[in-house]
């Protein structure tokens, strides 16, 4: 037995092929292909597959409400298969995704999936193509301050603003500088502590920080108003991955086990997770990111749980834009969409 799901994504009637799959996701067959998380919902959509997939799981020894699947990048498409080759019963089921970046219509589908065959799902793939207008004429000094420290893919980040850089990464790092610029307040922002960022993402970014920065959040974990909550440890191994921006040099002597995580009240929520400085030093690095709080279930995962989606999408910073714009890290968003 051999049965699979192929899902086949399609953009204005023309299939759009996936690249390759890496351990965050994958990459799409595009210029400038980004890291895309895939989100994956399964479930039978029968009770005939229900049975099916219930006696799978007493076999397998799962938990209920769980069945797993291997994901996998097969001739340009996703193809999900059982865990063995029993472990995907025939049967009709629903297969729903989501894709970072990008709207997919219809995202629901329904397939059939035949003994010692398999079924297709077709998803249609709208991308987004909004740019964005930088203007740093009016720039507040500290933001003006980290951005003249800051530097990527070998411009200065002013520059690099200008450049043809994806616009979600630009917005990212845009909307980070500006909620560091007022939490927990104008008169003493963590922006304060902030040296420059040496890496950018479409929803986070690596920044270089002073050594001050980690009691900062501290003590504003343990002041009565809670303007931040202090996490501990992150259960995320995501967020390990400062450890591997860090110089190699340098790097180690910053554990990946010594990384604590803050989290700012309100939404969007600015996270830090920050690596603990060792001795002798008077600076250490940061995972800055904001949160909508929604959790996400990605292609790296191999566990696909019935019924529902777990989670939402990633932070889309551009669609943060309009959020932001009306908190006071408005008055520091120096960027419209175009």
């Amino acid at each position: 037995m051999n049965e699979y799901i192929e899902v086949k994504f399609r953009r204005n009637n023309k299939p759009l092929r996936i690249k390759r799959q890496v351990p965050e996701g994958i990459e799409l067959d595009e210029p400038d292909p980004i890291t895309r998380t895939v989100s994956i919902g399964f479930s039978p959509a029968n009770e005939i597959a229900k049975y099916r997939v219930r006696r799978v799981c007493q076999l397998q020894g799962w938990d209920p409400g769980q069945f797993k699947l291997l994901i996998s990048v097969e001739d340009g498409s996703l193809v999900l298969r059982g865990v063995d080759q029993l472990a995907l019963p025939e049967g009709r089921y629903t297969v729903r995704v989501r894709l970072e970046e990008a709207k997919t219509r219809e995202q629901t589908r329904t397939v059939n999936v035949d003994e010692n065959s398999h079924a297709v799902s077709v998803v249609d793939v709208e991308t987004d193509d909004r740019d964005v207008a930088v203007d740093l004429e009016t720039c507040d000094e500290d933001i003006k301050r980290v951005l003249d420290a800051s530097s990527f893919d070998g411009d200065v980040a002013a520059a690099w603003l200008e450049g043809d850089s994806r616009p979600t990464k630009k917005a990212c790092l845009l909307n980070l500088l500006a909620s560091l610029r007022v939490r927990p307040t104008r008169s003493a922002p963590l922006i304060e502590h902030v040296q420059s960022f040496y890496q950018i993402g479409t929803e986070r970014a690596y920044a270089r920080v002073d050594r001050e920065f980690l009691p900062r959040l501290d003590e504003l974990a343990s002041d009565p108003k809670r303007p931040f909550y202090r996490e501990g440890r992150p259960v995320d191994s995501m967020h390990k991955k400062l450890i591997e921006s860090i110089p190699k040099d340098i790097r180690p002597q910053f554990s990946p086990d010594r990384l604590l995580s803050f989290r700012g009240e309100g939404s969007p929520s600015l996270q830090a997770v920050v690596a603990e400085p060792p001795a002798g030093y008077d600076f250490t690095f940061a995972d800055i990111d904001l949160d909508l709080g929604n959790a996400l279930q990605d292609v790296a995962g191999f566990v696909v749980h019935m019924g529902e989606l777990l989670g939402g999408d990633p932070t889309n910073h551009l669609d943060l834009r309009k959020k932001l714009a009306k908190t006071s890290a408005g008055d520091f968003l120096y960027y419209k969409l175009a």
